[in-house]
């Protein structure tokens, strides 16, 4: 009994339009932009940006040779979280 019951609710629900698509409610455009010119430190970055001063970009490019030669560090085994070889 309470399958069929839930299988109807959920036929239901996903019959009802979402309630932020209708008419003459609050559409939230532009937000993204607004918020990220508030974060920023100088105005003029937004025009052009700056680079980062602590870049680890020679470390990603090895990786990616790494990578390409086929010689990739194995990954972690997900099974142990590596906590218990410090202090070794």
């Amino acid at each position: 009994m309470l399958k069929p019951l839930g299988f109807a609710a959920a036929l239901l629900l996903a019959g009802c339009a979402d309630p932020v698509a209708r008419p003459g409610t609050w559409q939230a455009g532009g937000v993204n932009d607004r918020n990220l010119r508030a974060m920023m430190a100088d105005p003029a970055h937004e025009r052009r940006g700056i680079g980062a001063t602590d870049s680890h970009a020679d470390t990603a490019a090895a990786a990616v040779q790494r990578l390409r030669q086929g010689k990739a560090y194995p990954l972690l085994d997900p099974r142990g979280s590596g906590a218990g070889s410090v202090g070794r």
